[in-house]
């Protein structure tokens, strides 16, 4: 039979000595059928002949009940199978299952560090890997990230960690794996907003430019050395260094990312086509930074040296700035900063604080907050008051204002 399908109607429906349904007027396809031991249950029937189970009379409001109806019907007509899809979920046993067969899958189309992701996931959610999907409560949860804290990571640290993983139980739920998130009301730990900001001082900034000089001359010696040693045996010479502007990538990346405060990811996706040498500028793409939004950021003196450089010396090679010979861009080098650093003797010091020693010497130049704010590619403000305490003038023309 079919009827305007209300909590009341639903209530009511007594069982009879066979099973019969009601199917809703409201929405095609959805209706609850009744058994003969009284048991009553919604489905959607998305198309003829192929429906899926939503859920029991005593699990599922009316309300709840269509608001899934509506969800199956829409993924349908966006090309998915519902029951394909179900039956998929049925064979999927453990939370890896999940992240290897479906998740991984939507994150390499959907994420920018796809690669980052599945490593932060794989690595950093292991304790929940051979867990089933249901497996995975709060109390679980809880238990998993305090055990983090103890063994010495930062509550930031196991923040993030959480934030994966329960990005990829929200798609877990959507997808029909589980029936509802395990998470939705589970908050991060509480953290303190008293963000330290890491950059160099004065005499730390000498010994990395000095390191970086250094390594150059150990290089071009090196392979001035060696070529000579493969000469006499005969055997084919290495490109010879002695011409060359840089020695490799390393001293043009971190002079860049000095001068300019992109990201190493904007960095290492960074083309010569979003370099304009006429405007003195780079360009980074939404495609590229974190807040999906595009950014321009002029090129200082240094900048716009190292790139005229870099640029004559790897014409026509690549389209990205910094490449390998086979035109892929470089991963990450991470061994080289790491030597440059234990010979600089500076601690306590990543990459991205490079970002953070660009950002902090503008304010302490003065630079307006809002303007460094643009350069960064912040979203917000928030971000950006962690320099404030850097800019004492802001604060000293304020109360200025009252003599």
């Amino acid at each position: 039979m079919k009827m305007n399908l209300t909590q009341s109607v639903v209530d009511k429906a007594s069982n009879q000595s066979k099973p019969y349904e009601i199917r809703d007027t409201k929405l095609t396809g959805f209706l609850i059928r009744i058994q003969p031991s009284g048991r009553k249950t919604y489905y959607c029937e998305y198309r003829r002949g192929a429906r899926v189970k939503i859920g029991t009379h005593d699990r599922y409001n009316l309300k709840l009940a269509r608001v899934q109806a509506r969800k199956v019907i829409t993924s349908y007509l966006q090309g998915d199978d519902p029951a394909a899809r179900l039956r998929q979920a049925r064979k999927i046993r453990t939370y890896k299952d999940f992240l290897e067969e479906r998740y991984f899958k939507w994150v390499d189309i959907n994420h920018k560090s796809a690669r980052g992701t599945k490593r932060r996931l794989l690595v950093d959610c292991a304790y929940f890997l051979n867990k089933r999907l249901t497996d995975i409560t709060p109390q679980e949860v809880e238990k998993w990230r305090l055990a983090k804290v103890v063994k010495g990571n930062s509550p930031h640290t196991a923040n993030r960690c959480f934030a994966y993983l329960r990005a990829s139980l929200t798609k877990a739920e959507e997808w029909g794996f589980i029936k509802e998130h395990p998470l939705r009301k589970m908050k991060p730990i509480r953290t303190t907003k008293n963000f330290k900001v890491r950059y160099l001082s004065e005499a730390e900034e000498d010994r990395l430019r000095k390191a970086l000089d250094h390594r150059e001359v150990v290089k071009r010696e090196t392979r001035l050395s060696g070529n000579q040693w493969r000469k006499i045996r005969n055997k084919p010479l290495f490109p010879d260094l002695t011409d060359e502007m840089y020695v490799d990538h390393l001293k043009p990346m971190v002079l860049l990312s000095m001068n300019t405060g992109v990201r190493k990811g904007e960095l290492l996706s960074l083309k010569w086509h979003h370099v304009d040498f006429d405007l003195r500028q780079i360009t980074i793409e939404g495609a590229n930074a974190k807040s999906r939004k595009t950014r321009h950021i002029p090129l200082n003196k240094e900048a716009m040296s190292v790139l005229t450089k870099w640029k004559q010396q790897s014409a026509g090679s690549t389209n990205y700035v910094f490449a390998h010979k086979n035109g892929k861009p470089f991963a990450d080098p991470k061994k080289a900063w790491k030597l440059l650093l234990e010979r600089a003797e500076i601690n306590n010091f990543r990459w991205h604080d490079l970002r953070h020693h660009f950002a902090s010497r503008l304010a302490m130049a003065g630079v307006d907050l809002n303007t460094i704010r643009e350069l960064l590619g912040h979203s917000s403000y928030e971000m950006t008051l962690r320099y404030a305490h850097l800019s004492a003038g802001h604060k000293a023309e304020a109360v200025s204002l009252l003599d």
